[in-house]
């Protein structure tokens, strides 16, 4: 079947999701307004824009990943289902995150939230590269065995973090953040590696 539809209901739900992430910042209207009072907002302001870039990272990735994928069929559906259902969690954690900053569960909740994303996408990706008729012509073994390392990767860097959490939790907080970084900032090491696959859709 056409994975239109999919793509549609997806795109709508990253929308939501990333609109949701705003709604964990906000003032107490009792309090009066101050430098202090906006100050104690930098924990949630912090959480908010690691999350959106994060979602954003996801939504490129999940993009590409449906560049490379020409169909779909009722598994693929249920396991997109699946990874958006751990996508829509994420403002909850995100949301502990900014009231607790420097509480390791909250840190903790957080990096089990993006370790579940990664192995859910990781988990979709495997079944359709598993799957040659549900691919886009090009994509050899091997790029699906790359891209399924680009995707798994993420989930140690999260539990490190999640384990250093309960030492010193700025080093979780840049841990958390170097992934999205690795994917945003020039890359001369991903550059390399995905140009071996010009046979492929970019």
């Amino acid at each position: 079947m056409s994975k239109h539809r999919l793509e549609s209901f997806s795109d709508g739900v990253f929308a939501i999701v990333i609109t949701l992430l705003i709604l964990n910042v906000h003032l107490d209207h009792q309090r009066e307004l101050t430098l202090n009072v906006l100050g104690g907002l930098t924990p949630d302001i912090v959480a908010f824009v690691l999350s959106f870039i994060i979602v954003g990272v996801y939504w490129v990735s999940h993009h590409n990943m449906l560049h490379m994928i020409k169909m779909v069929d009722r598994r693929l559906l249920w396991l997109n289902l699946l990874l958006l259902l751990a996508i829509v969690f994420i403002p909850f954690p995100a949301g502990l995150l900014g009231q607790q900053l420097w509480n390791p569960i909250a840190v903790a909740t957080y990096g089990i939230n993006l370790m579940v994303v990664n192995a859910l996408g990781t988990a979709m990706w495997l079944y359709a590269g598993s799957h040659s008729q549900l691919m886009v012509s090009g994509v050899s073994p091997a790029m699906v065995r790359f891209v399924a390392r680009l995707h798994s990767t993420p989930i140690l860097v999260y539990a490190v973090g999640i384990l250093l959490a309960y030492w010193y939790i700025p080093v979780s907080m840049l841990l958390f953040a170097a992934v999205p970084a690795f994917f945003i900032l020039p890359n001369p090491f991903l550059d390399r590696r995905l140009s071996r696959f010009d046979g492929a859709p970019q």
